[in-house]
């Protein structure tokens, strides 16, 4: 644990001083004072910045073209989602010794958010993240702060203890500290806040960020541009806002992809070939150089092609797209608010989505536990032309893609697509998660499928032609076999799995491994979700799209790739070659176990019998634990609706019982499966070394040879 928490409080430590620091002792100053010390790279009688009103949050600060935001209200809005009493309660002696170094090394436990204003750091006003720059992957993160004196005094005393040396290379409106001037990693000290910079590529970095972070006027920073305030509108504030510019990022990677095209770089092979044509190189020579650089020429045009295509892809999707913000409401019970974004109609999202009829039947009707559930409504010729462009971007194309389904299949995709109505959703589903998390049971898991055609009577006859082929299809499995239901539709055994059962109730069509399926939809079953709260949020008529996440899902997963069966080590299987450099393995395989090998081999197995044993019995309760804690971590449901200004998406992550904070607890219990007791293992360890030297000793008297020390 000690050595957890040393790790964890130095990336804490180096965050909060940017990669080690400590300010010469000169520069002793008020930290956001503007005239008190020089900048670095201006005269000292350089004139004194004017006055400026200071910004009212950290965000008032950043460059207003920055692309992405997260900021919380505050540390202790964060923590409404958790039990941090409970947490704290149940783990006391792990936190007590987390906070006992940060005491020992820092003067402060920094774990307490109620002690930060001892470093001059403030709990209740916001911090959060930015990326400044896309192309030279500049972010920062900040925080607010009580006392700016008292935060720079603590600054100094941690950079003391990493040896490091922080210097003023920047004052302004602010100060910025760094190792040196034009550092990776910079502090920024402006107002009432802290800002760490980061720069992943100072060569590609356009500006100079922290010192711009130093020098703005918040009245022309980025929540006093036109793009922020038109994007937020009058909403109130909430816990936690996001603002993500993905189409302003999308159009300025194309603008940035289309200078580089315009102006390419010289290739290493170009400039292999201009050297030698220089220094008088052989005919040879130049000649294999001239093959080798209208290669890459030819190579490097393929990968730009694919590249535009690419960004075609991403400026259709997301170009037209203004902002996206997203505001969220924390609470111990969910994590829920909305995310929108203008669009004009003539963008492809907003094409290719619409207004649903109805919930999605695929999980309203479910008979069986659904795990992901999605449902929609699409205008199929617009969704026909999102894949076209889809598949473009990697060099095919939806003509291709059906007319290779149709040798593979038989009749004709494209028409059979031109039948639906548009309404779709799908479930996957589990008669039991404990089987899915096992990895075995044809039941672990099964799906729900249900599509709406325009026509009843084409539907009925596309299924039919459909079932026919199926068998004979080139697709089809070996030993797929279809039948007619018991009571309607068809039935299609596949080995290994589920039966899946096909079917249609007025013009839809039902496709499921739940036989159920098709009555619970003909009778209108109510749906009555594992969490009562993801029902309103599934089920409301009208949305465009609806998601649903249930958490056991993606823990029973884990589970499965985790436990795995396969054959038990023996120790016959480890033949002492080592021993014997002369020998061949064949030979030392083909000496005889002798009875004292055997005796000793059959308690070995007692021993490893015994093991499993607990072994499996703690897999079990770490699968048990991880399930539960699923149902505490609860499930993630989010509906998209058309507005008329673009598109809107409402829900959230629901908590089940216990909330995050049992989730933390269960999660813990499940994966340390119970106390190990290694006296076992210390024993069938030395039987194994005994297994070892009565087998040397059995080689030597067979063979007639000396085994090596």
């Amino acid at each position: 644990m000690r050595s957890h928490s040393r790790s964890r409080s130095a990336v804490l430590a180096a965050m909060l001083v940017a990669a080690s620091c400590r300010p010469k002792p000169e520069t002793a100053t008020s930290p956001t004072a503007s005239t008190s010390a020089p900048a670095a790279t201006t005269s000292r009688k350089a004139a004194r910045p004017p006055a400026l009103v200071p910004a009212q949050a950290p965000i008032d600060l950043l460059p207003e073209r920055t692309g992405v935001v997260v900021s919380a209200a505050s540390v202790r809005h964060l923590l409404r989602v958790v039990d941090v009493a409970t947490l704290i309660g149940t783990y006391r002696p792990y936190y007590e010794q987390a906070g006992a170094y940060f005491e020992q090394s820092f003067g402060h436990n920094l774990l307490d958010p109620a002690r930060w204003p001892e470093i001059g750091v403030d709990p209740d006003r916001p911090i959060g993240a930015a990326l400044l720059d896309a192309g030279s992957e500049t972010s920062c993160y900040f925080i607010s702060l009580t006392d700016p004196l008292r935060f720079r005094d603590f600054v100094d005393r941690v950079g003391a203890k990493l040896g490091g040396s922080l210097e003023s290379v920047y004052e302004d409106r602010g100060i910025v500290l760094a190792h040196e001037p034009g550092a990776r990693n910079q502090l920024v000290l402006r107002d009432d806040f802290a800002f760490v910079v980061n720069v992943g590529n100072p060569s590609l970095a356009p500006y100079d960020f922290a010192r711009e972070l130093a020098s703005i006027d918040p009245a022309r920073g980025l929540t006093a541009s036109p793009r922020w305030q038109q994007a937020l509108g009058p909403a109130e504030p909430r816990d936690l806002l996001a603002f993500i510019d993905a189409g302003g990022m999308v159009r300025a990677e194309v603008e940035a992809a289309r200078r580089r095209d315009e102006q390419p770089a010289e290739s290493w092979a170009e400039q292999e070939l201009q050297r030698l044509r220089e220094h008088g190189g052989s005919a040879e020579e130049i000649a294999r150089w001239e093959q080798v650089a209208a290669e890459q020429k030819a190579s490097e045009q393929q990968f730009r092609e694919k590249r535009r295509r690419e960004r075609e892809l991403w400026s259709a999707v997301l170009g037209p797209l203004g902002p996206i913000v997203i505001e969220v409401s924390l609470s111990p019970e969910a994590i829920v608010g909305t995310a929108r974004a203008g669009a004009p109609e003539t963008a492809l999202l907003r094409r290719v989505v619409t207004a649903g009829a109805g919930p999605p039947l695929a999980i309203s009707a479910a008979n069986e536990r659904v795990l992901f559930g999605v449902g929609g409504k699409l205008d199929v010729n617009e969704g026909i032309a999102g894949l076209d462009a889809s598949l473009r971007a990697i060099g095919k194309s939806a003509d291709e893609l059906f007319a290779e389904l149709q040798r593979n299949v038989g009749g004709d995709p494209k028409a059979a697509i031109a039948m639906l109505e548009g309404t779709v959703s799908f479930a996957l589903t589990a008669t039991d998660v404990a089987a899915m998390a096992r990895g075995g049971g044809k039941a672990e898991l099964g799906f729900n499928l249900a599509l709406n055609f325009k026509d009843p009577v084409t539907a009925a006859a596309l299924v039919a032609v459909t079932m026919a082929r199926l068998p004979s299809s080139p697709l089809g499995l070996a030993g797929l076999k279809v039948k007619r239901g018991k009571s309607r539709g068809h039935a299609v055994t596949v080995p290994g799995w589920r039966d899946v059962h096909v079917a249609l109730v007025g013009s839809t069509l039902m496709i499921s491994t739940d036989p159920k399926f098709a009555q619970q939809v003909e009778r209108g079953t109510t749906w009555e979700p594992r969490l009562a709260k993801v029902g309103p949020i599934v089920t409301a008529p009208g949305a465009a799209a609806t998601l649903l996440l249930d958490h056991s899902l993606l823990l029973g997963m884990f589970m499965a790739r985790s436990h795995y069966e396969g054959e038990r080590y023996l120790p016959s299987q480890n033949q002492p070659y080592w021993r014997f450099s002369s020998l061949t393995p064949e030979v030392i395989n083909k000496v005889p176990q002798s009875a004292a090998y055997k005796a000793r081999l059959k308690e070995w197995l007692r021993l490893d019998a015994k093991i499993e044993r607990v072994e499996k019995m703690q897999e079990r309760r770490r699968m048990e634990g991880t399930l539960a804690a699923a149902d505490s971590l609860g499930a993630l449901a989010l509906q998209l609706r058309e507005t008329p200004e673009g598109l809107s998406t409402e829900g959230g992550q629901y908590f089940g019982p216990g909330g995050l904070a049992r989730t933390i607890e269960r999660f813990i219990e499940g994966m340390s499966g119970g106390e190990t007791d290694y006296s076992s293992y210390e024993e069938r360890g030395r039987v194994e070394q005994e297994l070892t030297e009565i087998r040397v000793r059995d080689i030597e008297r067979s063979l007639g040879v000396r085994a090596s020390e």
